[in-house]
Protein backbone atom coordinates (compact mmCIF):
# COMPACT_ATOMS: atom_id res chain seq x y z
CA UNK A 1 0.00 0.00 0.00
CA UNK A 2 1.34 3.47 -0.82
CA UNK A 3 0.81 5.81 2.28
CA UNK A 4 1.01 8.52 0.05
CA UNK A 5 -2.13 7.67 -1.63
CA UNK A 6 -5.73 8.82 -0.82
CA UNK A 7 -7.09 5.14 -0.80
CA UNK A 8 -7.44 3.47 2.20
CA UNK A 9 -7.37 0.03 0.83
CA UNK A 10 -4.14 -1.95 0.00
CA UNK A 11 -3.44 -2.67 -3.70
CA UNK A 12 -3.74 -6.22 -4.25
CA UNK A 13 -1.95 -8.80 -6.68
CA UNK A 14 -3.28 -9.78 -9.88
CA UNK A 15 -5.16 -12.98 -9.89
CA UNK A 16 -4.27 -16.02 -11.69
CA UNK A 17 -6.97 -17.82 -13.89
CA UNK A 18 -10.06 -17.40 -15.93
CA UNK A 19 -11.62 -14.14 -15.19
CA UNK A 20 -15.13 -13.18 -16.54
CA UNK A 21 -15.70 -9.13 -16.96
CA UNK A 22 -19.12 -8.65 -16.39
CA UNK A 23 -21.42 -5.03 -16.50
CA UNK A 24 -24.23 -4.44 -14.65
CA UNK A 25 -26.26 -1.58 -14.01
CA UNK A 26 -27.51 -0.04 -11.24
CA UNK A 27 -29.67 2.64 -10.02
CA UNK A 28 -30.10 3.23 -6.04
CA UNK A 29 -27.04 5.15 -4.88
CA UNK A 30 -26.69 3.50 -1.63
CA UNK A 31 -26.12 0.42 -3.41
CA UNK A 32 -23.63 1.48 -6.24
CA UNK A 33 -21.65 2.91 -3.16
CA UNK A 34 -21.61 -0.76 -1.53
CA UNK A 35 -20.69 -2.00 -5.06
CA UNK A 36 -17.78 0.28 -5.49
CA UNK A 37 -16.63 -0.57 -1.91
CA UNK A 38 -16.96 -3.85 -1.22
CA UNK A 39 -17.45 -6.00 -4.42
CA UNK A 40 -14.38 -6.43 -5.80
CA UNK A 41 -12.68 -7.16 -2.52
CA UNK A 42 -15.26 -9.97 -1.87
CA UNK A 43 -14.61 -11.19 -5.56
CA UNK A 44 -11.08 -11.31 -4.26
CA UNK A 45 -11.82 -12.97 -1.07
CA UNK A 46 -14.34 -15.62 -2.31
CA UNK A 47 -11.64 -16.53 -5.40
CA UNK A 48 -9.37 -17.22 -2.04
CA UNK A 49 -12.08 -19.21 -0.06
CA UNK A 50 -13.19 -21.44 -3.52
CA UNK A 51 -9.83 -21.73 -5.49
CA UNK A 52 -6.64 -21.13 -3.29
CA UNK A 53 -8.26 -22.72 -0.17
CA UNK A 54 -9.34 -26.07 -1.58
CA UNK A 55 -5.01 -26.76 -3.58
CA UNK A 56 -3.49 -25.58 -0.44
CA UNK A 57 -5.83 -27.26 2.08
CA UNK A 58 -7.06 -30.37 0.46
CA UNK A 59 -8.57 -32.63 3.02
CA UNK A 60 -8.34 -30.60 5.62
CA UNK A 61 -10.57 -27.74 3.37
CA UNK A 62 -14.00 -26.80 5.71
CA UNK A 63 -16.59 -27.86 2.44
CA UNK A 64 -19.29 -27.50 5.54
CA UNK A 65 -18.09 -23.42 5.76
CA UNK A 66 -18.88 -23.03 2.10
CA UNK A 67 -21.86 -24.68 2.09
CA UNK A 68 -22.64 -22.29 4.75
CA UNK A 69 -21.89 -19.89 2.55
CA UNK A 70 -23.40 -20.94 -0.52
CA UNK A 71 -26.65 -21.20 2.10
CA UNK A 72 -26.12 -17.34 3.04
CA UNK A 73 -26.18 -16.00 -0.61
CA UNK A 74 -29.31 -18.59 -1.43
CA UNK A 75 -30.77 -16.76 1.91
CA UNK A 76 -30.44 -13.50 1.22
CA UNK A 77 -31.63 -14.06 -2.46
CA UNK A 78 -34.69 -15.97 -1.30
CA UNK A 79 -35.60 -12.61 0.75
CA UNK A 80 -34.60 -9.57 -2.20
CA UNK A 81 -37.33 -12.05 -4.47
CA UNK A 82 -39.69 -12.05 -1.27
CA UNK A 83 -39.82 -7.98 -1.61
CA UNK A 84 -39.80 -8.34 -5.43
CA UNK A 85 -43.24 -10.73 -5.29
CA UNK A 86 -44.68 -8.35 -2.73
CA UNK A 87 -44.02 -5.31 -4.06
CA UNK A 88 -45.20 -5.98 -7.54
CA UNK A 89 -48.61 -8.10 -5.97
CA UNK A 90 -48.87 -4.44 -3.41
CA UNK A 91 -48.29 -2.74 -7.15
CA UNK A 92 -50.71 -4.72 -8.87
CA UNK A 93 -53.59 -4.74 -6.18
CA UNK A 94 -53.33 -0.82 -6.33
CA UNK A 95 -52.86 -0.33 -10.04
CA UNK A 96 -49.89 1.33 -9.77
CA UNK A 97 -47.00 1.82 -11.93
CA UNK A 98 -44.19 -0.01 -11.66
CA UNK A 99 -41.58 3.21 -13.04
CA UNK A 100 -38.64 3.23 -14.37
CA UNK A 101 -35.53 3.63 -12.98
CA UNK A 102 -34.01 6.69 -12.56
CA UNK A 103 -30.05 7.87 -13.54
CA UNK A 104 -28.57 4.88 -13.83
CA UNK A 105 -24.46 3.55 -13.43
CA UNK A 106 -22.56 1.40 -15.36
CA UNK A 107 -20.05 -0.99 -13.34
CA UNK A 108 -18.27 -3.67 -14.15
CA UNK A 109 -16.57 -6.40 -12.19
CA UNK A 110 -14.41 -9.64 -12.78
CA UNK A 111 -16.01 -12.54 -12.29
CA UNK A 112 -14.04 -15.62 -11.05
CA UNK A 113 -16.30 -18.01 -9.50
CA UNK A 114 -19.42 -19.11 -9.32
CA UNK A 115 -19.89 -17.83 -6.18
CA UNK A 116 -18.84 -13.99 -7.05
CA UNK A 117 -21.42 -14.26 -10.09
CA UNK A 118 -24.31 -15.08 -7.35
CA UNK A 119 -23.30 -12.46 -5.27
CA UNK A 120 -23.47 -9.84 -8.67
CA UNK A 121 -27.03 -11.12 -9.11
CA UNK A 122 -28.12 -10.28 -5.43
CA UNK A 123 -26.69 -6.78 -6.13
CA UNK A 124 -29.11 -6.91 -9.81
CA UNK A 125 -32.39 -7.86 -7.77
CA UNK A 126 -31.93 -6.09 -4.69
CA UNK A 127 -31.65 -3.25 -7.44
CA UNK A 128 -34.75 -3.82 -8.79
CA UNK A 129 -36.25 -4.79 -5.61
CA UNK A 130 -35.80 -0.97 -4.50
CA UNK A 131 -37.12 0.40 -7.75
CA UNK A 132 -40.00 -1.05 -6.98
CA UNK A 133 -40.15 0.10 -3.63
CA UNK A 134 -39.35 3.93 -4.54
CA UNK A 135 -42.29 3.34 -7.20
CA UNK A 136 -44.64 2.60 -4.98
CA UNK A 137 -43.47 4.97 -2.15
CA UNK A 138 -43.42 7.65 -4.68
CA UNK A 139 -47.32 6.73 -5.96
CA UNK A 140 -48.25 6.89 -1.84
CA UNK A 141 -48.67 3.17 -1.57
CA UNK A 142 -46.12 3.18 1.39
CA UNK A 143 -45.10 4.99 4.33
CA UNK A 144 -41.99 6.77 4.56
CA UNK A 145 -40.88 4.45 7.22
CA UNK A 146 -41.91 1.49 5.55
CA UNK A 147 -39.79 2.67 2.32
CA UNK A 148 -37.34 3.71 4.76
CA UNK A 149 -37.30 0.37 6.50
CA UNK A 150 -37.90 -2.20 3.29
CA UNK A 151 -35.15 -0.38 1.10
CA UNK A 152 -32.83 -0.42 4.15
CA UNK A 153 -33.34 -4.37 4.31
CA UNK A 154 -32.32 -4.95 0.40
CA UNK A 155 -29.14 -2.28 0.54
CA UNK A 156 -28.09 -5.18 4.02
CA UNK A 157 -28.54 -8.20 1.74
CA UNK A 158 -25.41 -7.93 0.17
CA UNK A 159 -23.44 -6.49 2.99
CA UNK A 160 -24.54 -9.80 4.76
CA UNK A 161 -23.09 -11.82 2.28
CA UNK A 162 -19.98 -9.98 2.59
CA UNK A 163 -20.03 -10.53 6.26
CA UNK A 164 -19.80 -14.32 5.39
CA UNK A 165 -17.80 -14.26 2.98
CA UNK A 166 -14.96 -12.16 5.35
CA UNK A 167 -15.53 -14.70 8.00
CA UNK A 168 -14.98 -17.40 5.91
CA UNK A 169 -12.29 -16.22 4.61
CA UNK A 170 -10.70 -15.28 7.81
CA UNK A 171 -11.20 -19.12 8.83
CA UNK A 172 -9.35 -20.57 5.88
CA UNK A 173 -6.46 -18.15 6.23
CA UNK A 174 -6.06 -19.37 9.70
CA UNK A 175 -6.60 -22.82 8.51
CA UNK A 176 -3.55 -22.08 5.79
CA UNK A 177 -1.42 -20.26 8.53
CA UNK A 178 -1.84 -23.12 10.94
CA UNK A 179 -0.94 -25.54 8.28
CA UNK A 180 2.80 -23.35 7.61
CA UNK A 181 3.22 -23.20 11.17
CA UNK A 182 3.26 -27.03 11.41
CA UNK A 183 5.27 -27.63 8.86
CA UNK A 184 7.62 -25.06 9.50
CA UNK A 185 7.69 -26.72 13.21
CA UNK A 186 8.86 -29.97 11.32
CA UNK A 187 7.65 -33.41 12.24
CA UNK A 188 6.58 -34.27 15.49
Amino acid sequence: MDQHDDRARPQSRTLRGTCITRTVDLANPRLIGVWKWNFEEASRRLYAVCVYAPNVLRDAYPLEELEHLKDCIAQQGHKVEKMIDWTRTQLDAAGLQVGESGRVELLSADIRTPLASAYADLFLRADLAIQLLDALWVQGALTDAGHAERTGAMRRAPLSVLGAIQRMHARCRAHIEALYRQRESGPT
